[in-house]
């Protein structure tokens, strides 16, 4: 699956919010079409771990008053009952979504709003392990994977997306979406 990476030691693999409250049916949040994504992230990130690339989960984390909720999620955020919030359980929760399953040295960076590198210490990180190469799946397409693959391209790093390891609500806001990425630059997989 990650046969297009040539040189292993400078890429990661970033897996974007494939939490239990954006994949789960009935979540609160819910990315319809991300559940049917689980399995092919499940094997990208097992192919990673064999290329001996590191794993970098990307969760969403909020605080149980509510203070760091973006407006544009506030409401949702309340009728879910108040989702996401560190060591949450459940269907609401921020745990990974059923088939994923990080390990002993993934990295885990907690974003405060739609991209991985805005406000984490994730460009940090990754330049100091040399890492120049980032492969993005996850969801959704248009908010979080997007705006995390413009930061990456505006932060010089070579920018790979799994097409099939990414979901939208819709097929068209998808395929959209997946041609914005390809024309600033994105390699589109």
């Amino acid at each position: 699956m990650l046969d297009f990476i040539k040189d292993p030691e400078k890429t990661a693999i970033l897996v974007i919010d494939m939490q239990k409250a954006f994949v789960s049916p009935g979540a609160a949040h819910c990315i319809k079409g991300a559940a049917a994504t689980v399995p092919a992230c499940a094997e990208a990130v097992g192919c990673a771990r064999q290329k001996g690339m590191p794993v970098f989960w990307i969760r969403r984390q909020y605080r149980e008053d509510g203070s760091d909720v973006e407006f544009t999620r506030y409401q949702s955020w309340l009728d879910g009952g108040r989702t996401m919030a560190p060591g949450s359980k459940g269907i609401n929760s921020e745990e990974l979504a059923d088939g994923l399953s990080a390990e002993p040295g993934d990295y885990h960076i907690i974003k405060p709003r739609w991209s991985a590198f805005f406000q984490t210490e994730l460009d940090l990180i990754l330049r100091r392990k040399g890492i120049d190469t980032v492969v993005l799946i996850g969801t959704t397409t248009p908010n979080c994977v997007r705006t995390t693959c413009y930061d990456a391209i505006a932060l010089d790093y070579k920018t790979y997306i799994i097409e099939n390891c990414c979901s939208s609500m819709t097929d068209e806001i998808q395929k959209a979406n997946m041609d914005d990425m390809e024309r600033i630059g994105a390699v589109i997989v």
